[in-house]
This record gives C-alpha cells, sequence and structure tokens, in this order.
C-alpha cells in the first residue's frame, strides 16, 4: 500500500523552515517597508534638526513651531501608509517604535543628567556636548539593532544598514566639533548628516 508523502511532513517543521527562509530573504523582501523607512525618516531627520537649528539661531517664531509639527506629522502620516501597505513577515521582527522610544529615552536620561554640566558651559561647547553625547547614544542603539536582527536570521545587507549608520552617526557627531564650518550650524549638520546616510542606504537595499 503506497504511503502518503504527507503522513512524512511535520507541520510544525515545515512550518518553522518556512519561517527561516522568509527570515533570511531580508527585510526587502520579507518586509519591505522597513527599508523604505530609510528614505521617509532621513529626510525627517534632516529637515527636523534644521528647523531645530533655526530655532537656537533665531529664538522661538510661529513658523518654526508650525514647520516642526507639519514635518513630524507627514512622518508619522508616510509610516503609517508604508506600514499598511505590506503583511508583517512570518518570521517576525523587532519593534522599531519600541527600539526608537528606548533609543530616545537614553539621550533625554543623558540630556537631563548633564544638564548642570550644559548650564556650566558656554552656548558653543553646551551644543558641541549634546551633538556628541547625543550621537554617542544613538550611534550604539544604530549598532545594537544590527546585532539584534541577526538574530532573526535578517540578510546581512540589512543588518550591516544599521551597524554602518551607527559607526557613521558616532563618527560625524565627534568630528562636527573640529570642523570650523560648522559652528553655529551644528545640528543642521548632524541631521543632514543622518538624512545622507539614510537616502544612501535606501538607494544602496533598493539596487541590492
Amino acid at each position: 500500500m503506497a504511503r502518503n508523502v504527507s503522513d512524512d511532513v511535520d507541520p510544525d517543521r515545515l512550518e518553522a523552515e518556512i519561517a527561516e527562509i522568509k527570515g533570511a530573504m531580508g527585510l526587502a523582501s520579507d518586509h519591505p517597508y522597513w527599508w523604505r523607512f530609510w528614505i521617509v525618516e532621513g529626510v525627517c531627520t534632516g529637515l527636523l534638526f534644521t528647523i531645530v537649528q533655526f530655532w537656537l539661531r533665531e529664538g522661538f517664531r510661529p513658523w518654526i513651531a508650525v514647520a516642526f509639527a507639519g514635518v513630524v506629522g507627514c512622518c508619522e502620516l508616510a509610516k503609517r501608509r508604508l506600514r499598511s501597505s505590506y503583511e508583517p513577515p512570518a518570521a517576525g521582527l523587532p519593534s522599531q517604535r519600541r527600539w526608537f522610544v528606548a533609543v530616545l529615552a537614553g539621550v533625554i536620561a543623558l540630556v537631563v543628567g548633564l544638564r548642570p554640566v550644559f548650564e556650566s558651559l558656554g552656548p558653543t561647547n553646551a551644543v558641541r556636548l549634546a551633538i556628541v553625547a547625543a550621537g554617542a547614544v544613538i550611534g550604539v542603539g544604530y549598532v545594537l539593532m544590527g546585532q539584534l536582527l541577526a538574530a532573526y536570521d535578517v540578510r546581512p545587507a540589512d543588518r550591516y544598514a544599521f551597524v554602518v549608520g551607527g559607526a557613521w552617526i558616532m563618527v560625524l557627531s565627534a568630528a562636527i566639533p573640529y570642523i570650523p564650518a560648522f559652528e553655529g550650524w551644528e545640528y543642521a549638520a548632524f541631521g543632514i548628516g543622518i538624512a545622507l546616510h539614510h537616502v544612501a542606504t535606501y538607494v544602496a537595499l533598493f539596487r541590492y
């Protein structure tokens, strides 16, 4: 009597193997909106840091508040639209929102803890310290995300995008205080530097 092939197949094992294969496909193929986030977040980051720079230089202006809120709102709408266009991957992925909140909490804790130091410095050195400190926290957060994605069998190209991004942010934040041309425009330079990396990453992953 012939045996049914399906009798020899373990459904749980088959499902696990399929999930592993899907996970190894990478963010671009298994979770497309993630790699598209690079360009959305890059453009938004560049604009937000530039707006903050004008706030520091000129003081508060109504148009600054409107521009800041507008950029944040457009960024969030773009992200929601990207999320709604794709199904979650079978292999699962770490929450980008929780990761962002964790990094933001680290930056806030650092700024609050160093407030007495900021107050004892002149405006220029206070800005430089803020850029370097925040850049270090954000950069480490990017590197750790790249390492975390390895546990989800995400392809190397997507993991390295975070690792390289973290290294770039740390180098950028450390270099800005030494570049005279950036004096008075430190936040704008930092934001535009991050935007350049994000856009380049989007282009690279799009072609990969």
